[in-house]
This record gives C-alpha cells, structure tokens and sequence, in this order.
C-alpha cells in the first residue's frame, strides 16, 4: 500500500476496551499529622548538588521518524467513533483523523507497538479535530499523539464534552512509550489518565509491568470535575478489593516510571491540577507547567497545584502554581524529592474562599511495602501567600533519610522534629 492509499478501519461496536464514560472515585489522602519546630530559612548563594539526575532518563520526546510509512486515514462507524485495534498498523506508520469529518464520538485504540526508530504517529489534518468523548490508549508502545497538524491551530485536537463526563487521553494496560502533545482539554472529569488499577489479570499486577516512558507536554486542560492529571493509582498497597472469580483480592496495580509532564497548562479543576502516585520507577519529572484555580469541590485534601502520592519520586521544578484551595505541592512520595524554583503563590485561597492550614509546599511520609526512605531536596521557590508556613514537613511514618535540604526559599519552614535537615548555611 503507497503513502496515497486510504485504509477503511471499521469501528467495533461492542469492544470491551472502552472505558471513555467510565468515572472513578479518586482515593482521598489522609490529612497530614501534627506538628513540630518552626525555623526560619536562611538564604545563602551555596550550590547544593542535588543527587537525582540521570543523564540515561532526560529523554522527553519520542524519536522523530525518518521511516518511510503509510499514511492511514481513520474512518467513523456507525455511532461517529473509531476503534483500531493494530492489525494492518505497522511501525512509523501515520494515522490521520480529518477535520472536515468533525465530530467524533471517540477514538480509542489497543495493540499498536511502533519502534523506538519507528513510532506510529496519530496526527489531526484540515483544521482542529473535535471528540465528544475522548481518547483512549491500550496496550500500546511508541506512540505519538499529536495535535501539530495543521500549522493555524496550536491545538490540533478539541475534546470537549457538554455533560462534563469521562476522560479526555486515558492511557492504561501493558504500555509504555507514549507522547501526547498540543491537545485541548475542555469540560471533562479528567484530562489525563494514565494508570491501569488492581486487576484480576496477573499481567496487569505490579510488578509484571511498569507504564514508563509516558510523555505529556503542551496541552491544555480546563474546567475539570475532578483533576487534570491523574497518573498512577492513588491505591499503591492493593487495600481496595477486587471481585475475581467470586473471591476478594487484594492485587496492586502497575507502577510508573520515567513520567515526563511540561509545557502544559491546567486551570479550573474540582480536585488537584496535576497527581502523580505509584511513580517508583526511574525519575519522574513535573516541570515548566501552568496549574492554577484547583480544588472547586473545596476539600481540603483533594485541591492541591500538583500532588505526589505513594511511592513516588521526582522532580518539580519550574512550575507557577497560583490559587490552589489546598496545598500548592503536596508530596507523599518515596525515594529522591527534588522541588526547585517553583513560583507558588494563594495557597489555600481560591474563589475568595479560604482552607486554613494550606502551606506552599508540604512534605510527609506514608507507609511503603518494602519500607523505603524519602530524602527531599527544596530549593529556590518563590512562595507567595498562604495559610499556614510556606514549607511545612510532617512526619507520619518516620522514614526519611538523612541529609535533607530547605534552602533558598521565600517565607519560612516548620519540619517535624526528628527530621535531618540542613539549609544552605548547613544549620537548622
């Protein structure tokens, strides 16, 4: 088949894979515990080696192909949506989803496995391409979502939903390697998803999988009922139960490594802008993102800029937080914590409404299974107004590692007692 052809892909009504109108309760985080030391943080000009980079994970983008594939049109069924399920599709292949066929209903595909030199690429042409439901990616790896088909539109793709249901790019199962880019997100219960839950299914039960590789940048996400981001099950032990073969289990679901999220902007969301939990793989990255006007629903437990949730390690820099009715950064995480020059500003003040008790960045720990340690490093943020103290460090499960950092930062810091610390003087 030439670069000319057309490929008629026929929809499947009934496929199972579809979870776009699925809507999932997100799991509340506990309220952080009581109290310790209040100290000031000294500035100083002192470069603190921050430990955490590897130069083999900085890849934020799929190789761009210089493969000689096919360029497929996808077709609508008979309800205006798309099913493709990787038969016919091969590496560095091209599908197209036109304008002038606007609206779609879905698109939604499973088994699509381009190479690292070859990725398939799924591209809007003619204008922007509008979806009622949404986008869904399953069992799939080295794929490129791409909205930069048409050089007047920045937003090549339009998901948008009158009734404000279901997920705008839900992207779950066994895969990995996957970009998503210049997509705007309007009117949903999610923007992304990237998970996949317990599941009776031994290859979908950490630890036979990690969705890793996962790429997210220049999107726009708006008015959300729940978050923007929810990437990683916020259920990393496996308390919730799952019926399989009518007995109760316990299994947990996949982990994340090597998430990249930039360049995005998140506005209007009911829960928190940006969530990352069960991100205990390789080092994640959250960085040069617009989050503001979080948390809606005015729960201060779920309206946070950007959450890191169990297990989870990465780096938070560069981003400009402003009106969360939470926390501005809230980590939970284990492993190496980078948070550095981040603008955060109204922490718990959204809507002319205020959560007491909201800091700009806080810190605690949760239990891990094995018991892994957090070591956190806080540097240069410029931290606005708040409720609480701009840094503020709990301690629920006493497993930090030594040699923590506060340093650099605008305001002051309480931290629990019994936490090692240091500022960039080297005194607490």
């Amino acid at each position: 088949m030439n670069n000319s052809s057309y490929l008629k892909i026929f929809l499947i009504q009934k496929y199972p894979l579809i979870f776009l109108l699925c809507v999932l309760y997100a799991n509340s985080f506990c309220k952080p515990s009581n109290h310790s030391s209040s100290q000031p943080i000294n500035f100083a000009d002192t470069t603190i080696h921050e430990a955490i980079t590897d130069a083999s994970l900085l890849e934020i983008t799929l190789r761009k192909t210089n493969c000689k594939g096919h360029k497929i049109y996808a077709t609508k069924g008979g309800n205006n949506g798309i099913y493709i399920d990787g038969s016919g599709i091969k590496a560095g292949d091209t599908i197209v989803l036109s304008a002038s066929a606007n609206p779609y209903s879905y698109f939604a595909v499973g088994n699509l496995y381009g190479t690292k030199d070859c990725p398939i690429t799924i591209i809007n042409e003619g204008g922007q391409v509008y979806l009622i439901n949404g986008m869904a990616i399953d069992n799939s790896r080295f794929v490129n979502i791409t909205g930069t088909g048409d050089a007047k539109e920045n937003y090549g793709f339009k998901i948008e939903d009158p009734n404000s249901n279901g997920v705008g790019i839900d992207i779950h199962g066994r895969s990995s390697n996957i970009e998503v880019q210049h997509i705007f997100i309007h009117n949903k219960t999610y923007g992304f998803w990237v998970k996949q839950e317990g599941s009776c299914i031994d290859s979908l039960q950490f630890p036979n999988w990690i969705i890793r590789n996962i790429f997210i940048h220049d999107n726009k996400i708006v008015k959300m009922n729940q978050e923007g981001m929810y990437l990683g099950s916020t259920d990393p032990n496996g308390a919730r139960d799952i019926q399989c073969n009518g007995h109760a289990l316990h299994p947990k679901p996949l982990h994340l490594g090597n998430i990249k999220v930039y360049n995005n902007i998140v506005d209007s969301t009911n829960r928190s802008g940006i969530q990352l939990s069960c991100g205990s793989e390789m080092m994640n990255e959250i960085f040069n993102n617009t989050v503001t006007n979080c948390g809606f629903e005015m729960s201060d437990i779920q309206g946070n800029g950007i959450s890191l949730g169990g297990y989870s390690n990465a780096k938070i820099y560069n981003n400009k937080i402003d009106h969360t009715y939470a926390l501005g950064i809230m980590c939970l995480g284990s492993g190496k914590i980078l948070i550095k020059d981040n603008t955060i500003d109204n922490s718990g003040n959204l809507n002319e409404k205020k959560a007491n008790g909201m800091a700009g960045i806080m810190i605690d720990t949760r239990p891990t299974n094995p018991v892994d340690s957090t070591n956190f490093f806080i540097l240069n943020n410029k931290i606005g107004s708040n409720t609480d103290h701009s840094i503020r460090v709990y301690k629920t499960v006493d497993s930090y590692a030594k040699a923590n950092v506060i340093c650099n930062n605008s305001g002051n810091a309480e931290v629990a007692k019994g936490v090692d610390w240091t500022n960039c003087t080297n005194k607490k």
